[in-house]
């Protein structure tokens, strides 16, 4: 390629899932302040060809596909996201050809007969904010403007491989059967269950936490799963704090180690937004998404259950559970979610 030819979108979308690598580092010198390194606590990382209106996306293989048969391979190109020039974004317009024949001035009957039915939208009801189509080997995500009169931003990607059993040791302690027990018990307690074993508890306050705060026990990179003690509510553990919460989180993201073991409603970290709610049995009371992550709430009779999910990857990145009434209860008011 010509450095002095600026590139397109189509060379990045024909790299996908080909190593970052793969593409001449001239091309970059369009991009602002181009960072080619990986977050830790998440390993995702963005190029951002700000004034050719569009971006990039690069991660680990092992990560993307959540294979660890591919860990130490070098990063892949994921997804590419392409700009109308609406000023939240801070990029300018895409004066290149869109994919699929799509043109920003599409609204979403438009689109829906350049690409038929799609996979996926956000919210449940319209106005949709968010639309998701799945082909052979690519997904694309349109971002609709309020009125779904033409389209914001479009976002196409690699669409992931089946996870591969992982070839390490299954993490499968303390699941979410262990949890639920132990809620509403001081750590000392907590500490002598066997799911526990391996957890350091010794540093939970012996005083109450203050001002309706947490303690949080980090326990991410061993067991993949933070817990959460918190000063009793119950007249007869006055001045106690007690387990009432607890977050897995998925492998490679906030330095997790992963999890294995059974989580809430058989929900696995492979699941998509769509299998959540069917393995949950009931539509969320709240939820938000954008074009990069979001999360569904429901207050279920014997906990709080939120889940955090990846709208590019289309499953799940957090799992967090609390006792009744330990949470914040702005969780359960905004932003509510109308019902079909």
């Amino acid at each position: 390629m010509n450095p002095k030819t600026p590139p397109g979108v189509d060379l990045f979308i024909s790299q996908l899932g080909k190593p970052l690598d793969n593409i001449d580092r001239a091309v970059f010198s369009y991009a602002r302040q181009p960072d080619f390194t990986l977050p830790e606590h998440s390993p995702i990382g963005g190029i951002f060809f700000i004034k050719l209106g569009f971006s990039i996306t690069f991660c680990p293989p092992d990560f993307y596909h959540m294979s660890d048969l591919l860990a130490g391979h070098d990063p892949i190109i994921s997804n590419v996201q392409i700009y109308s020039g609406d000023e939240y974004y801070g990029h300018v317009r895409y004066t290149g050809s869109l994919p699929f024949g799509l043109s920003f001035d599409d609204g979403r009957q438009a689109v829906i007969g350049k690409l038929g039915p799609s996979a996926w939208q956000f919210p449940f009801v319209a106005p949709f904010k968010l639309e998701r189509w799945d082909m052979e080997d690519t997904w694309l995500l349109v971002e609709y403007t309020e009125d779904m009169s033409a389209i914001r931003m479009l976002e196409i990607g690699l669409k992931s491989k089946k996870p591969r059993p992982s070839v390490l040791p299954k993490i499968l302690q303390p699941e979410i059967h262990t949890l639920l027990a132990t809620f509403g018990k001081e750590s000392k307690a907590v500490a002598a269950h066997p799911g526990f074993a391996g957890i350091d508890l010794s540093k939970v306050p012996s005083i109450p936490v203050p001002d309706g705060r947490s303690h949080e026990v980090d326990a991410l990179e061993t067991r993949g799963v933070e817990l959460y003690f918190r000063a009793s509510k119950n007249s007869q553990q006055a001045g106690k704090n007690i387990l009432c919460g607890g977050r897995y989180i998925r492998k490679g993201v906030t330095w997790s180690a992963g999890f294995d073991g059974d989580l809430p409603k058989g929900i696995r970290f492979e699941d998509t937004p769509e299998t959540v709610v069917k393995k949950v049995g009931s539509l969320p009371v709240t939820g938000k998404a954008d074009v990069l992550t979001g999360y569904f709430v429901w207050k279920l009779p014997e906990y709080l259950l939120q889940v955090g999910f990846s709208v590019m990857e289309q499953r799940v990145n957090r799992i967090f559970i609390a006792a009744h009434p330990y949470y914040a209860q702005s969780l359960l008011e905004s932003p509510l979610l109308a019902h079909p």
